[in-house]
This record gives C-alpha cells, sequence and structure tokens, in this order.
C-alpha cells in the first residue's frame, strides 16, 4: 500500500510524457526517422514551455494553498496505490480529518496483511 498526498495547489494538467510517447526510437539515425520524429518534436516544443509555466505557477501557489487547506477551505487529497494501481481517492477537510483518514487506512492495512 502507498498513500499520496497532493503537495502542489492542483494535479498536474499538463503532460509531457504525451510528446515523449511520439518520439521514435533512434530519432535522427537517418533523415527518415528524422521525418517519422517530427509530430514528437513539435509536440515537444509546445507542451514544454507550457509544462513549465503550470510547474512555475504550482510551485508558487503552493503556500496559499497550504494555508487554505489548514483551514479547510478546501479539501486535501489523498491517493492510495495497491501494487502499483490506483484503488481510491479521499478528500478529507482539515487537518484532523486527515490524520483520522490516514491513521484508518494504515489500520486497515495492517489488519489485511
Amino acid at each position: 500500500m502507498r498513500l499520496r498526498q497532493q503537495r502542489l495547489a492542483w494535479r498536474r494538467w499538463v503532460k509531457p510524457e504525451a510528446a515523449m510517447n511520439l518520439m521514435p526510437g533512434g530519432l535522427g539515425e537517418d533523415p527518415i526517422s528524422l521525418i517519422i520524429g517530427l509530430p514528437g518534436l513539435l509536440a515537444s516544443a509546445v507542451l514544454l514551455p507550457v509544462w513549465l509555466i503550470e510547474l512555475a505557477l504550482r510551485l508558487l501557489l503552493a503556500p496559499v494553498a497550504a494555508a487554505l487547506r489548514l483551514t479547510s477551505v478546501i479539501p486535501y487529497r489523498l491517493e492510495l496505490y495497491r501494487k502499483g494501481r490506483l484503488t481510491g481517492t479521499y478528500t478529507p477537510r482539515g487537518r484532523r480529518e486527515l490524520v483520522r483518514l490516514r491513521n484508518r487506512l494504515a489500520g486497515r492495512d495492517a489488519v489485511a496483511a
């Protein structure tokens, strides 16, 4: 079991891995592979700056999101993974409910093991 807590202001929207999946292996070994890899290069050129802007905004707004979570204005976000697969998402409001939920999930997993 692995329990992940979202730390930054929001979940990631821009995923540069999508552009990397378009890239063929052995890019640039011959002219044809460069032509085949051109869509991946163009997607990377577009996604990388957008991803960097989003990352900077998430980092800048992380302290604001942390303060809002501590005051129960916005919920925390917990994701429970078992055997590498997402099995549950929880949104407790407030620090006390977050700790209670973590302890309950950890206790349930200890009993299951």
